[in-house]
């Protein structure tokens, strides 16, 4: 027992921190000299807004130039509402996590989780929000307890109102145990939900797929094999394409992939590959669904940066670098709006 339980909480560890196996060994090599913050750099002008954080204050990227719209205080993993009005982001504590709605200026905080405890191990985490595709509902990574073992993280997606009064939620997915359980939570118009779960084979390795699940607490089915380690999915606005990073067991490794979506079938087509190298993390669509922003480092020790990439023609120009001397967050996939 000791091997898989040694893996799983190396996962678990990795997962808290909101990056993946291959993020987390990225963020340990040494180097990235000259790091900036993204406000004293300017880029290459993109349509629309992105979102992005770095040292856990988020930055609005608009017109080739970066602003920092919140304090340093332990941002992460922004998403955005269907309009493009509302932003919800994690904020990070100690022992602890919470959900925050704001305005797209990051002003007017309305808290919507209440996780801290006086109690150490009653203490909760929550991670990688999600807006339904009408904005009424928030989906996001919980943990809720084993009463048998307080300290044993396994994430579960969650449910709830996107509404400061609300008290409700709904448990969607049951994970695996000792896996670090499911994230990543993409919600369908349909209503269903996409999403990245975990496993552990019977030779104690971890294995990562993305799954497709019809309502809270159905079975669900798999999207992409256990081999390839596919994690981190992104849909395209009109959810006709999926994108994610498949490691194929390389954790140092890695590619942006998209495929197309089925819902109806529940599979994907043939995926292509548009970027590869370097750590690739965090994929996300324009508000056109014709381009990819993804995160990565541009030399084996640097820090992540800004890329971009067309995201429906696999013979188009290779990816291009938005930013340089940045050190951007790989756990928080960028976040574009018009």
């Amino acid at each position: 027992m000791r091997r898989p339980l040694i893996s799983a909480a190396l996962v678990i560890l990795m997962l808290a921190f909101g990056v993946g196996v291959y993020q987390a060994a990225g963020y340990l090599k040494a180097g990235r000299p000259h790091v900036q913050r993204p406000s004293q750099t300017t880029g290459p002008v993109l349509p629309g807004s992105l979102y992005v954080i770095q040292a856990g204050a988020l930055y609005r990227y608009q017109h080739g130039k970066f602003a920092q719209i919140t304090k340093d205080n332990g941002w992460m993993q922004p998403a955005a509402d269907p309009s493009g009005n509302r932003l919800v982001a994690v904020s990070r504590e100690a022992n602890h996590s919470e959900l925050y709605l704001m305005d797209r200026n990051g002003s007017g905080l309305a808290q919507l989780t209440h996780n801290a405890s006086s109690t150490v191990e009653q203490n909760h985490w929550v991670f990688y929000p999600s807006f339904s595709a009408d904005g009424s509902q928030l989906f996001y990574d919980y943990d809720p307890k084993d009463p048998y073992n307080a300290y044993r993280v396994d994430l579960s997606i969650f449910a709830s109102p996107a509404d400061p009064n609300s008290k409700t939620a709904v448990r969607w997915t049951y994970p695996n145990e000792y896996t670090g359980g499911d994230v990543n939570p993409m919600p369908l118009r349909s209503g269903g939900l996409v999403y990245t779960k975990f496993s552990i084979d019977d030779k104690s390795k971890v294995h990562s797929q993305l799954w497709l699940q019809a309502r809270p607490g159905s079975a669900g089915v798999a999207l992409t094999d256990p081999e390839a380690d596919c994690l981190q999915p992104a849909l395209s606005p009109d959810e006709l394409l999926l994108a994610m990073v498949c490691t194929n067991g390389e954790p140092l490794g890695g590619q942006v992939s998209v495929a197309r979506f089925y819902a109806a079938t529940s599979s994907l087509g043939a995926p292509a590959v548009l970027a590869r190298g370097h750590l690739v993390a965090s994929p996300s669509f324009s508000p056109d669904g014709k381009t990819l922003a993804y995160l990565a480092p541009a030399t084996p020790d640097g820090g992540f940066q800004l890329w971009t990439v067309p995201a429906t023609d696999s013979t188009a120009p290779p990816p291009k670098q938005i930013t340089t001397n940045l050190d951007l967050d790989a756990g928080s996939a960028p976040v574009w709006i018009n």
